[in-house]
């Protein structure tokens, strides 16, 4: 297979993807609200699901976690804490580096190309411990424009990709 028809298998595997996530959260949205409203109204929680009238395939539930307790003002905690158990508090002295300088920093010493900054008050070069410079994974990037997804969607309905290969989709995954 040449580099063209790989890139166009992954062109047309990628489209086809996101529009059946995107079917599949809206699907998925429609069906949670339905069960709410179905609970709302008759109690029902959980649902059958067919492929035709006699064939069941499995069920849907409403499923109602219980409320846990979550800290929503760490101060206010904290502060409770500190007043009534004070024994369970842990004081620390922390030292970090401010992100902005740290930002600064990382940013000048990319820009150069070696783990050594000047310090333009001084003049003086620093060697930097603590950083290193890291190379970066090639990556590729796709990009599918609404037309040519919408062309994509077409060649798939008239059946003109029959020459894709496309996973089949079997009752146990992918083979």
């Amino acid at each position: 297979m040449s580099l063209k028809d790989t890139a166009r298998t992954v062109a047309v595997l990628s489209t086809l993807a996101d529009a059946i996530g995107d079917q599949l959260k809206t699907a998925k949205k429609e069906l949670e609200a339905g069960l709410k409203e179905a609970k709302a109204e008759t109690g029902t929680q959980k649902i059958s699901v067919s492929l035709d009238e006699s064939q069941d395939v499995g069920t849907v539930s409403l499923v109602q976690p219980k409320a846990t307790a979550a800290v929503t003002d760490s101060e206010a905690f904290t502060a409770w804490v500190v007043e009534n158990f004070a024994t369970e508090i842990t004081r620390r002295f922390v030292t970090e580096v401010k992100p902005g300088f740290q930002k600064k920093i990382l940013a000048e010493i990319s820009a150069a190309g070696v783990a050594e900054w000047s310090d333009p008050e001084t003049g003086v070069i620093h060697e930097v411990p603590g950083v290193g410079m890291q190379g970066r994974a090639a990556y590729t990037r796709l990009t599918v424009p609404d037309a040519g997804k919408a062309a994509i969607a077409e060649a798939w309905r008239a059946g003109r990709l029959t020459d894709v290969a496309l996973p089949e989709l079997t009752a146990g995954g992918a083979e």
